[in-house]
């Protein structure tokens, strides 16, 4: 009894030792809740999808998956993973549902971290190990599936892959998944080399007993996650031509001149920002011929937001990247300004809906893939939203918001006014905070750590 009361009284300590004492550093970010995995088609962090797709829709608050990855994951075949179902005949719809659904978890759920472990694989950095499936779920996936049929008991290796999907190797024979899996924690733990762990009601005893060390771990990512609106606001981006901090600029040119009063962004980029494969990155906007005129001044403008503006705090995130440590993602761009920038554009000619990757860099500057063809924007970007999430891998995402309402970052704004982006990120940073949560935080824990050692 004493021993597990000094257990508990010292977790108390550590969680209220870090919300006294640990460094606030800047836009860090807990590294087990809320986060998506470096992998195959994983976005760097989780946001809302509003249009995923079916058995995916579950997530579509918050998901670390884009919509057309939903859309896929329902397809046999898919380009996801070019992995076939039917590998040993017709595979029954109520087994294959329970596949997408298993494809929709590791693909769009942000509440894999405890589970995640690096790996070194071609494919992906990241994979999940161990994640605790509740035994209902691994039951009904092997009622609904021990009737079909495949030849292997581990579906992450050993397959034939000569024909561009997955068949049966050579000497691999067609059994009833009940050979293969002969009860559902052999299906839930063996399929995917252990990425699952069926989880049944004689477990429930060990859970409790490390309930208060989760809670510790839950605490301490709470506090060690806020941090001061201040450090938010008016801040610059550590990145490839970005001032420290930012200051005035009382020459910066064109475009970029609305943040002169106080900019990210030296005069030199503001004039690079202005020219056709400009130093600061060999883009070539006019990769499928000449761009419209009124197109070309929304990026122009979209780099100088990028470059100069010291109010994208409460979106900067840590990237590991050679020419930057810091990037921006999901800004919430007012929906005039996407709105805009879709109408300016969508006659013009591009051939990707990525711009971030997959170019041709061998002449020095950007050109098409060579299987890539130019159509118009409104191709590959059928809607504003489109053009202004998936163009620059979800750095911005098309707000609902107008302009004028405090809560929608304006891509450009008159430079004899004052500058209407400073209210939007003191809104959003002060939401992300909330008021007193460090003083109340360690307290919290500790009372919470001390009523679960009573409980027990």
């Amino acid at each position: 009894m004493a021993w597990q009361m000094t257990q508990l009284l010292l977790l108390a300590l550590v969680a209220a030792a870090w919300g006294a004492q640990a460094p606030r550093t800047p836009r860090a970010r807990t590294d087990l809740l809320n986060v998506c995995m470096d992998a195959k088609h994983h976005k760097a962090e989780p946001g809302p999808e509003d249009s995923l797709h079916e058995q995916c829709s579950p997530w579509r608050k918050n998901a670390c998956c884009s919509v057309n990855t939903s859309i896929e994951a329902h397809k046999d075949i898919s380009y996801l993973y070019r992995f076939d179902w039917d590998h040993c005949g017709k595979m029954e719809p109520a087994c294959k549902r329970h596949f997408i659904q298993d494809t929709c978890l590791y693909e769009c759920s942000p509440n894999l971290g405890p589970w995640i472990r690096e790996v070194n694989q071609r494919w992906r950095k990241e994979r999940v190990l161990g994640v605790p499936l509740c035994k209902e779920d691994c039951q009904s996936w092997w009622e609904d599936c021990r009737t079909s049929y495949t030849c292997k008991s581990n579906w992450h290796k050993g397959w034939n892959w000569t024909s561009g999907y997955n068949q049966c190797p050579v000497k691999a024979a067609c059994h009833r998944f009940d050979f293969y899996f002969p009860t559902p924690a052999a299906l839930c733990n063996k399929i995917w080399s252990h990425s699952y762990k069926e989880i049944g009601s004689s477990e429930t005893g060990m859970a409790w007993k490390i309930t208060p060390l989760l809670c510790l771990l839950v605490c301490v990512a709470a506090v060690g996650a806020a941090r001061p609106g201040t450090q938010l606001l008016n801040v610059c981006m550590n990145a490839r031509y970005h001032k420290e901090k930012p200051g005035p600029e009382d020459k910066l040119h064109g475009q970029c001149s609305p943040w002169k009063k106080n900019a990210c962004c030296f005069v030199n980029t503001s004039i690079e920002a202005h020219k056709d494969i400009s130093s600061l990155y060999r883009f070539d906007w006019d990769h499928c011929g000449k761009m419209e005129p009124a197109c070309k001044r929304h990026f122009i403008q979209d780099t100088c937001l990028y470059e100069c503006s010291p109010n994208l705090g409460p979106w900067i995130r840590e990237v590991n990247q050679s020419w930057r440590k810091e990037r921006i993602l999901n800004v919430p761009l007012c929906k005039e300004d996407c709105q805009s920038w879709w109408e300016d554009c969508r006659t013009s000619y591009t051939c990707k809906s990525n711009w971030h990757r997959g170019w041709d860099w061998t002449s020095g500057y950007n050109q098409c893939p060579v299987k890539a063809a130019c159509h118009r924007f409104d191709f590959y970007f059928p809607t504003p939203a489109a053009l202004c999430n998936e163009i620059w891998s979800h750095s911005y995402k098309a707000s609902n918001y107008s302009r004028g309402s405090g809560r929608c970052i304006q891509m450009w704004f008159d430079p004899i006014l004052d500058n209407p982006n400073e209210e939007v990120a003191r809104f959003y940073a002060e939401s992300m905070n909330g008021a007193g949560l460090h003083e109340a935080w360690p307290l919290r824990c500790g009372l919470l750590l001390l009523l679960l050692w009573l409980l027990s």
